[in-house]
């Protein structure tokens, strides 16, 4: 049977991709020498498979069909959006389709679907886990940027029906879950239901689907104008940190999150660790290791939680 090696949950943010990698020393240079390192953990834990849990940020799901979880089991491609991988990704079908069944049977009613698009909410964090893309995929779009939000405790039991299913597969892969969003950022609102929002977004959110391509260029233009304006963010490292401390200390923490404490403390965007909830619940075991930046200029509080500890520490200055 295949069975899940390991997990690694990671942030992403649009802004790390639109300038090189800074060095240790300059803001956010820490955290890519830990993302390094989680690489190294991928390495060591050797899999077959990653299962990648990931939100999307109005590109692939829309208001016109809104699911709490979709799985792609037969094609996925990347939009290309902030210099992520564009373009067909391997996806591992057997075990998708295995994974779908596993969790229908177990009571969760998960969308699917046969030709998935995804952005930098799942390509990013496997791009940088998996430089050469080399191991396929089974992507699961967690909404996690727009209600109506999944709740924790129901994230987190899906994840579990996900390691469930992965175990009671036929096939014999070694899997990680990998889960990307979060920490603590207040990104703008992809919620039809904000009355912030202008109409004309709020009809995009809607209908928008067949506009993702031609609206790239301008959503990529707003923020690389954004980064080249040394562009800051509010981050709540006080409250990532203690998310980190806690979940380390007990991943079921996850389950028990309050939706309404995590919008409040740790803003709109924190509710991307909802993906963090369903990979760690789907590797079923403990978490080792974690790290934290907060990098304002990339809006993001940037944190990693894994099953297992890097060989080498990280040396931060």
């Amino acid at each position: 049977m295949a069975h899940v090696v390991g997990t690694i949950s990671l942030s992403h943010s649009p802004l790390w991709n639109l300038a090189p990698d800074p060095p240790l020393g300059e803001e956010g240079g820490a955290f890519v020498r830990h993302v390094e390192q989680a690489r190294g953990i991928i390495e060591s834990l050797r899999p077959d498979v990653i299962v990648l849990f990931g939100p999307d940020h109005a590109r692939g799901v829309f208001y016109d069909v809104l699911p709490p979880f979709t799985i792609g089991i037969e094609r996925v491609e990347g939009v290309g959006d902030y210099h992520t991988p564009k373009g067909e990704i391997p996806l591992a079908e057997e075990l998708a389709r295995a994974i779908f069944s596993g969790v229908t049977s177990r009571g969760f009613d998960p969308a699917i679907s046969l030709d998935m698009r995804i952005d930098h909410g799942l390509t990013q964090v496997y791009s940088r886990l998996v430089p050469g893309l080399g191991i396929p995929i089974v992507p699961i779009i967690v909404n996690s940027g727009c209600s109506p939000l999944p709740a924790f405790s129901r994230t987190y039991d899906f994840g579990k029906a996900v390691g469930e299913a992965i175990a009671a597969s036929t096939g014999d892969e070694r899997v990680v879950t990998v889960g990307s969003g979060g920490m603590s950022h207040w990104p703008a609102s992809t919620d039809a239901f904000d009355p912030a929002i202008t109409p004309q977004w709020r009809d995009f959110l809607i209908h928008g689907r067949p506009l993702v391509d031609e609206m790239e260029a301008g959503r990529v233009a707003k923020l690389q104008a954004l980064a080249d304006g040394a562009a800051t963010g509010r981050v709540e490292a006080g409250w990532d940190r203690g998310v980190l401390e806690r979940t380390v200390a007990d991943p079921t923490v996850f389950r028990r999150l309050d939706e309404e404490d995590v919008m409040h403390l740790g803003g709109p965007g924190a509710h991307e660790i909802r993906t963090w909830a369903a990979a760690t619940a789907a590797w079923g075991g403990t978490l080792e290791w974690s790290a934290y930046e907060p990098v304002p200029r990339w809006i993001t509080g940037m944190g990693i939680v894994a099953s297992a500890a890097p060989v080498t520490p990280a040396v931060v200055r």
